[in-house]
């Protein structure tokens, strides 16, 4: 049977940043920056000074009448008359009671200007978002791209087996425009294989079973992307705040960033386990979600702010003055603040007092700075070095095992007169040169890739990650990891570049 597949709308704020950082690697905050050059106005040549698209803080999908008859003409004149639909595209924005409609889609204010006649004008990044602005807006008032669906069901008995395919038959909006999705966003329709021609009744032959373990696992870590996407879901925030929200997560060190994904940092679940257990009412999505709905309600006049104001303050208040911020300091670092009350300096024999500084907080004599130096930190103890039978590249000096910010790294026994540091090797070795160990590295960016611990005498490295899997081909023990909507997940060996398929459980490979 055949299945239609619908474009989707033109852009809001949050899919703008979702897609500009899926498609374009964008963070939210570049996203809104080159979007703001973009609104305010560039040098087009002949034409001067113009604004290239509506106000980029929208959550409304609307696009005016004038805008769509204008792209309708426009797509009418430069494409085959079957890209063109008999009615406009119709959509409608979700959660539509919380939607502040005063602002258009995110579009071109004039479709005429093709991304490539202006390209010369702009800089790389605000011409690359500019491009995926009016791809999308042109391509969400195009046909349905049509598939055409085949689902065939394999009798085994006690089992049955069922493989869907698709085939797509008419490009429609794709000829212009796709959007891009994260692993963890599931298959569509683009995903699926074609299946052979088979007639019902007919025998087939199992090539290959892979039978395989899964195991319940927890949600990915979030993109960018899924963030803004979750933050939109949750109700947290407008549109002109998704960025400054995702911003203060590493600004403040709350969060760092590895490989597009956020991890929390020990600053970051300490502030969670310190703020959440006191202000649970506060730091919670539904108050946040609340709040803003509160807001728009004073906005519009049906609510009175004074008396949100008071509703919120008077708890709040309540709560600050309950808390004793020494004692919740002392509680994160797992100390008492009464058994602290009777510590004595162990130089003069003062008073000991919990304080907090640049590096965090630390205890120090009463009479610190006036006639006694003591102090201590409060940071953990530092994981002890271990030897290793590692030699420093740089001087040859042996190499130890330190713990630091991101883990565990091998560093010269002489620093800091030799600053020779190498990742931890990952027990594979380096395929092009068959001496030096695989080990993860860092760019300037903070972006991993893998390579050889030989660099620079041997300049192998991967953007994949190496696992130590043996190829079936060669027997060489070192594959990377790849993943793909062709191919979906697959190793690939470091060696002799044989591909092997992960197969999923629910697949067969059919004669």
């Amino acid at each position: 049977r055949q299945r239609r597949k619908k474009p989707a709308a033109p852009f809001t704020t949050s899919t703008l940043q979702q897609e500009a950082a899926k498609k374009l690697g964008f963070s939210s905050r570049r996203t809104m920056r080159a979007a703001q050059d973009l609104y305010e106005g560039m040098d087009v040549g002949e034409d001067g000074p113009a604004g290239l698209i509506t106000y980029m803080r929208t959550d409304s999908v609307r696009v005016s009448d004038a805008a769509i008859a204008s792209v309708r003409e426009f797509i009418g004149s430069n494409y085959d008359r079957r890209y063109l639909p008999e009615a406009p595209n119709a959509y409608s924005s979700k959660k539509a009671a919380r939607v502040q409609d005063a602002h258009e889609a995110v579009r071109p204010t004039d479709v005429s200007r093709r991304p490539e006649q202006v390209q010369r004008f702009l800089e790389p990044d605000q011409f690359r978002l500019y491009q995926l602005i009016w791809q999308r807006f042109v391509a969400s008032q195009m046909t349905p791209a049509v598939y055409d669906m085949t689902i065939v069901d394999f009798d085994l008995g006690r089992y049955l087996f069922r493989a869907t395919g698709s085939v797509l038959v008419f490009d429609g909006y794709h000829v212009l425009y796709s959007e891009t999705r994260e692993a963890e966003e599931g298959k569509t329709m683009d995903d699926l294989p074609p299946i052979p021609p088979l007639a019902q009744g007919q025998s087939v032959e199992v090539r290959e079973l892979t039978p395989s373990q899964h195991f319940t696992e927890p949600p990915p870590r979030f993109s960018e992307a899924s963030l803004v996407k979750e933050l939109e879901r949750l109700g947290i925030g407008r549109p002109s705040t998704y960025s400054a929200i995702i911003s203060t997560l590493t600004a403040r060190e709350y969060a760092r960033v590895d490989q597009r994904r956020f991890f929390p940092t020990s600053l970051g679940e300490t502030v969670e386990t310190m703020m959440v257990g006191k202000f649970p009412e506060i730091f919670n999505v539904e108050f946040t979600a609340k709040m803003e709905e509160e807001l728009d309600r004073i906005e519009e006049q049906g609510l009175d702010w004074q008396e949100v104001l008071f509703d919120f303050y008077g708890p709040f208040t309540k709560a600050l003055d309950a808390i004793d911020i020494n004692a919740l300091v002392a509680e994160a670092h797992g100390l008492s603040i009464e058994k602290l009350a009777l510590e004595k300096c162990p130089k003069c024999g003062s008073a000991i007092e919990l304080k907090t500084g640049r590096f965090g907080p630390y205890l120090a004599c009463v009479k610190y700075k006036d006639t006694c130096d003591y102090v201590k930190s409060l940071k953990k103890d530092r994981v002890p070095d271990r030897p290793t039978d590692e030699i420093c590249h740089l001087c040859s000096s042996p190499m130890v095992i330190k713990t630091g910010r991101f883990g565990e790294f091998l560093a010269c026994t002489t620093y800091p007169k030799c600053k020779g540091t190498r990742s931890m090797p990952l027990g594979m070795k380096c395929p092009k040169c068959d001496v030096g160990d695989i080990a993860e590295r860092r760019t300037k960016r903070g972006k991993s890739f893998w390579g050889c611990v030989r660099y620079p005498a041997c300049d192998f490295s991967t953007w994949n990650m190496p696992v130590p899997e043996a190829c079936p081909e060669c027997q060489w023990v070192g594959m990377e990891k790849r993943k793909n909507k062709a191919d979906g997940e697959s190793r690939v060996c470091l060696k002799c570049g044989h591909k092997v398929l992960v197969a999923e459980p629910e697949e067969v490979a059919l004669a």
